[in-house]
């Protein structure tokens, strides 16, 4: 699958799921912790790349302020609707439809660019990073975020199990694309980045039921594969899967690692 095919898939997936996309506890966590060390200042122009439902562009606006101004790019028009309603009344937030590798903005327009967990869906992640740096300004700063090893435990290993088990054998999330710290270290040093930092912590995500974790798989790539499936077949699994749970749960809320990689590129001035 070429580069343009591969985006256009992800459109139709991500397209499908921008209606129930906030039900996912971890993505919202996460774009909170990336607007944390972004440490976005008032009056700053910032651009959030593959922008989703627009979580990290809000919380990039609350910290700009009114003096300062957000864009938020994405390529879903599913996902940029959820986002521009989300938005309504904050006229120093805006949305583009837009690829990350060829953004209709101009040189330099930017004091900022952050991205949470999505580059690793772009086919050319160095080709995404070029153009980020195209669009900040000297001196500017690149920040994204990623996951790393062990995101949430064995959960997903266990729903993996469950789908092999009704005949179903999904597709690996992209997310080995930036296996460590170095790697994006080095995407970012290629890219023509500066001063750059890379670090990976560990946020401790809690699931308080069964249903919560159910609801996570619903709403995201996890439970992509059940529209393929027959309606019974889905409701046996579902059954089976929260039984599973609610043995794993054993009555108490559970916490899984969520662990975050953040990093930081500067442009040079």
């Amino acid at each position: 699958m070429n580069p343009d095919e591969r985006a256009a898939q992800n459109v139709r997936l991500f397209d499908t799921l921008s209606a129930h996309y906030d039900r996912m506890g971890f993505l919202p966590l996460t774009a909170l912790y990336l607007a944390q060390r972004f440490n976005a200042q008032p009056g700053e122009t910032v651009l959030d790349v593959m922008c989703g439902t627009g979580t990290l562009a809000l919380a990039l606006a609350d910290a700009v302020g009114a003096g300062g101004r957000v864009v938020g790019a994405d390529l879903s028009p599913g996902m940029l609707a959820v986002a521009r309603n989300k938005a309504a009344g904050q006229p120093q937030v805006s949305f583009v439809e837009a690829d990350a590798t060829a953004l209709p903005l101009a040189d330099a327009e930017f004091d900022g660019v952050a991205c949470a967990s999505g580059l690793f869906f772009v086919p050319e992640m160095d080709a995404a990073l070029r153009e980020w740096r195209r669009v900040v300004r000297p001196g500017g700063r690149v920040v994204f975020s990623s996951f790393g090893k062990g995101l949430m435990g064995d959960l997903p290993g266990r729903w993996r199990a469950a789908l092999e088990g009704v005949g179903f054998h999904p597709g690996f999330p992209p997310l080995g694309r930036l296996p460590s710290p170095d790697a994006a270290a080095q995407l970012l040093r290629e890219a023509g980045f500066e001063e750059v930092t890379v670090d990976l912590q560990e946020l401790p995500y809690p699931l308080p039921t069964p249903q919560d974790r159910w609801d996570d798989i619903e709403a995201g790539m996890e439970g992509a594969p059940l529209a393929a499936l027959p309606p019974e077949v889905r409701r046996q699994l579902q059954t089976e899967h929260l039984a599973e749970l609610e043995l794993l749960f054993a009555g108490q809320p559970l916490t899984v690692p969520v662990p975050v990689l953040v990093a930081t590129g500067v442009k040079p001035g």
